[in-house]
């Protein structure tokens, strides 16, 4: 019986064989397929042209497909895109059930043949990557480019990435890393604006960079201007009583903000830098300034001292 059967199979594959090289009508619609009944074993199953079952509606098929026993494990499917010229295939997509989807007819894909016959990475003519109906890492959507859509480049649901927005197509051209603010629990910890200003937990930054928070760091450099001027000789520096009289005037030091301003409009590291220096500059006028007077006030004590001594004698 199974000699009986395999001379049958025998003679099926030679018959099919030669109806692939004859020059007939019918030369793209043969086909050869080893039959369910002679699949033992685990082998590569076929290779055939089958415009009928193609996913681009007709067009020519390669199709290579790895078979385990009666389960299709792996394939490749390649479909032309021209019924009268096949000269440039595409991989077409498959469902788990091996039967082309036909919206995905131009996808790329690498499947694993599970249960729910899920894919695993997707390259859909959509312009889609991944699926949205597998549970993956990443889900990555690109959109076509134009002033009028947005997209979202890199989006995440777990702990891991909870990446919201990333490079939307809007008038701002914004960046956010976050949470995604589209539950009552939203919180943009990273914002940078098309005008370039970045902002550390907050979503207005007025600044090229605004942070609500404590920033610790090694060092910080400041580029401004320096406060030498006190040197200058052309500098008016001011007497101690019009110091003494500003300060019971105002409250604080000339030219110094005061502690209202600073708490409703901050200050400015590099302008304060500044405005300090110029102080402990003019300090030290001062203290020179007084050096030399009790200099003075020095000699002429010892003057005073010599002319006593004198008298005394």
């Amino acid at each position: 019986m199974k000699s009986n059967s395999f001379s049958g199979f025998i003679l099926f594959f030679i018959l099919t064989t030669l109806s692939l090289k004859s020059q007939n009508t019918t030369e793209y619609n043969t086909q050869v397929i080893f039959p369910a009944g002679y699949n033992i074993g685990d082998f590569i199953e076929f290779v055939r042209v089958i415009p009928a079952s193609a996913g681009a509606a007709g067009y020519y098929e390669i199709s290579i497909a790895y078979t385990r026993e009666n389960m299709a494990a792996a394939a490749t499917h390649i479909a032309s895109i021209s019924h009268a010229n096949p000269s440039l295939w595409r991989e077409t997509g498959r469902i788990n059930a091996n039967t082309y989807v036909q919206d995905n007819r131009h996808s790329f894909t690498v499947d694993c043949n599970t249960q729910s016959g899920n894919s695993r990475f997707r390259v859909r003519a959509i312009n889609t990557f991944g699926t949205a109906t597998y549970s993956i890492t990443v889900f990555i959507k690109i959109r076509s480019i134009n002033i009028t859509s947005s997209f979202v480049a890199i989006g995440g649901t777990g702990n891991d990435t909870s990446v919201n927005k990333f490079l939307p197509m809007t008038n701002e051209w914004d960046l956010y890393v976050g949470n995604p603010f589209s539950t009552s629990s939203a919180n943009i910890v990273f914002k940078v604006k098309s005008n370039g200003n970045v902002g550390i937990g907050t979503l207005s930054p007025q600044n090229k960079l605004d942070v609500n928070g404590v920033i610790r760091a090694k060092e910080i450099k400041v580029e401004t201007g320096w406060a030498d001027f006190v040197f200058d000789k052309d500098y008016k520096l001011p007497s101690l009583a019009e110091v003494e009289r500003h300060i019971q005037e105002k409250g604080h030091l000339q030219g110094i903000p005061t502690e209202i301003k600073v708490k409703k409009d901050g200050v400015s590291l590099g302008e304060m830098n500044v405005k300090l220096l110029q102080k402990v500059e003019e300090l030290t006028l001062y203290l020179i300034m007084h050096e030399k007077e009790i200099e003075k006030l020095k000699e002429a004590n010892r003057d005073l001292n010599e002319k006593v001594k004198q008298l005394i004698k």
